[in-house]
């Protein structure tokens, strides 16, 4: 390669690497997403009409659009590239975003969370792909450097954003992210001249195909999801309701809680590491482990609402679901050891998918369960709403429990 091509090669890796951190901003602001509608505006979304069912119908038109933009990334990624795969993501995310707040027809406001669906999922793919051409040397450690920052975006989408609405509105603090994202996608089309390649040929859907017939990772995809899918209903659904309802805490104390929760799931996506090391690298019985303490995390809350309802057993009841929700990494390792090397990335898209159909499902039983035991005139529920949600909450954790028992053991790779 002559002095000027390598120059090129060097002009287009710089672009490239601007382009990589707009998209870990994007990232940022798609996991901040996950986390902010319903959760810290659910009784402003009471009080502009919205009965119950229909909010959770705001937060599972994302999930579900999520997760469907994350198989379709995880099968086309490798034809189209990292840069137009962020560049569509982006924009979609961005154009949702922004406009969800300003509309109040129903249908409309569906419709834009699952345009914010699909661009969030589609982000997540256009990182990792960029990430890999980059530093392909460095894959993991980059990756999970570039997981562990923006996992802090559901940090942000608490107490930082209650404090937000609380100062100005709902709509301009939902807004807010949309605007900055719009920001991240003007920086990349000034850097996106030679960096986006040609499409590459092929059948983009026969590994897909393939790993569909491999029993033990459908079996992982229908397990593993149920963790992901109790936690989000804590997270970004009812978590800062209950603390308020039940705990008679008040905005910010609440959502300072579900930021502890958040960060905690942030941190284990690297401790899981370590605890996997002492369960030998045995991934089996560390999913057990997993569950067994989102099952108890879940019994807690049934009891608890039974009862009089305290912030610290509550805490405690989140706290251990929280735990579980950070070792994503391992079942992403589980779904690796489960396919060929080269289908990695599908295999991961494929495993998420999943988890966020299960998180979009758990949110619409959980908000019909809570409807029926709606009040008149009130924004509140009784406790025993609550405790017929963790009820179901803790049946799901022992199917998946006894799901995870019955997985073919993993051989232990060196």
């Amino acid at each position: 390669m002559d002095q000027k091509s390598l120059l090129t090669a060097e002009i287009i890796r710089k672009k490239k690497f601007t382009i990589m951190l707009c998209g870990v901003l994007l990232y940022f602001l798609t996991c901040m997403a996950k986390l902010l509608i319903p959760g810290i505006i659910f009784n402003d979304l009471q009080k502009i009409g919205l009965d119950t069912r229909m909010i959770a119908g705001t937060g599972a038109a994302f999930m579900y659009a999520y997760a469907l933009s994350q198989l379709l990334a995880g099968v086309f990624s490798n034809r189209y590239g990292g840069v137009r795969i962020l560049l569509i993501g982006g924009t979609l995310f961005a154009v949702g975003t922004t406009a969800f707040p300003w509309t109040a027809n129903y249908p409309l406001m569906i419709f834009f969370r699952v345009v914010t669906g699909l661009g969030a999922g589609t982000v997540f793919l256009g990182v990792v792909k960029l990430v890999n051409d980059l530093f392909s040397a460095k894959f993991a450690l980059v990756l999970g450097t570039v997981m562990l920052c923006s996992y802090f975006g559901p940090v942000c989408g608490t107490t930082p954003m209650v404090l937000l609405v609380k100062y100005t509105s709902w709509q301009w603090a939902m807004t807010i992210p949309g605007i900055i994202a719009l920001a991240g996608i003007a920086v990349i089309l000034t850097q996106i001249r030679g960096t986006i390649r040609a499409t590459a040929s092929g059948n983009a859907l026969k590994p897909l195909l393939l790993m569909l017939k491999n029993v033990e990772m459908w079996k992982l995809c229908i397990f593993s999801p149920v963790i992901f899918g109790i936690y989000y209903i804590i997270s970004s659904q009812l978590g800062q309701k209950i603390l308020t309802d039940q705990c008679e805490m008040t905005p910010e104390g609440a959502s300072t809680i579900i930021m502890t929760l958040t960060v905690i799931v942030a941190l284990n996506n690297v401790a899981g590491n370590f605890v996997l090391r002492l369960c030998g690298n045995r991934k089996k019985l560390f999913c057990i482990y997993s569950f067994l303490l989102t099952l108890a995390g879940s019994a807690i809350g049934f009891f608890i609402f039974r009862t009089t309802a305290s912030i610290i057993a509550t805490a405690a009841s989140f706290i251990l679901i929280a735990i579980p929700a950070g070792f994503f990494p391992i079942f992403s390792a589980a779904a690796k050891e489960l396919n060929p090397p080269e289908d990695t990335g599908l295999a991961v898209a494929l495993l998420n998918f999943w988890c966020f159909i299960f998180i979009a499902g758990f949110q619409n039983i959980s908000g019909r369960i809570l409807q029926q035991y709606a009040i008149s005139g009130s924004l509140s529920y009784p406790p025993a709403a609550y405790s017929a949600v963790f009820a179901f909450m803790s049946i799901a954790s022992i199917c998946g429990l006894l799901m995870c028992a019955f997985w073919k053991k993993l051989p232990v790779k060196s």
